[in-house]
């Protein structure tokens, strides 16, 4: 497993934290981190819990801490990207994720220079290939300047974790058809922003390319809210 999936879901909560301390110039003590999680859990958390997997982050060198204010390493900070890198790969996005969003590289290139081998390939192939590589096309010039931000939209990120465990098995949920349920009824980037929200903010993970897990359903496993 990665770093970031070996980690628990309040751990992913405080790197997330110590990094949002860190791009607004806040000290992040444990205090203010823990206040920081609750605030956006809705709930207390009880203070050794807090102070323990801190202390757990510093041994796996995730985050180092200096007169009791933590920052992340670069391990620490290269795990919070795993999360977003991951979905990016399955989807065949070059995502790029910042706490404001940063739109990635250019698809309308992409969408020409695939326009230019299809229009090469047309005499070998069929109408449904044709058809299908067109839609590809369109959804690559449909999606130019794609943003995706941090925080998704509490509703949506409420329904993904519904749809998940709706077609969730032993295995997790196919990222195919979350995706597509959620593309469906939001469009396309509203439904890819709330399935990285999830996962950067520790609420699901990958336990493979291909699947979603919630952490509440393997609480005693990586990744889970031990």
């Amino acid at each position: 497993m990665t770093a970031w999936h070996d980690c628990t879901a309040l751990q992913r909560d405080l790197l997330k934290a110590i990094a949002d301390h860190d791009h607004y110039n806040r000290e992040a003590t444990a205090d203010a981190l823990q206040i920081a999680v609750e605030t956006r859990r809705e709930a207390t958390l009880d203070d050794t819990r807090v102070t323990d997997a801190l202390a757990e982050l510093e041994t796996n060198e995730l985050v180092t801490t200096t007169s009791g204010t933590y920052a992340l390493t670069d391990r620490g900070q290269d795990a919070i990207q795993q999360a977003a890198r991951s979905l990016a790969i399955v989807t065949g996005h070059d995502l790029v994720v910042t706490d404001g969003g940063t739109p990635i590289r250019s698809h309308t290139e992409a969408a020409s220079q695939l326009d230019t081998v299809l229009h090469a390939a047309e005499p070998a192939l069929d109408d449904t290939e044709l058809d299908s590589l067109a839609a590809v096309s369109t959804y690559l010039r449909s999606t130019d300047g794609f943003v995706v931000e941090a925080h998704a939209e509490p509703e949506i990120r409420t329904h993904a974790c519904t749809v998940i465990a709706a077609s969730e098995d032993e295995q997790g949920a196919p990222v195919g058809a979350v995706l597509d349920t959620l593309a469906g009824e939001y469009g396309a980037k509203r439904a890819m922003t709330a399935l990285l929200d999830l996962l950067i903010q520790g609420e699901c993970y990958q336990p493979n390319p291909t699947t979603f897990r919630r952490v509440d359903t393997d609480a005693n496993e990586p990744g889970g809210d031990q």
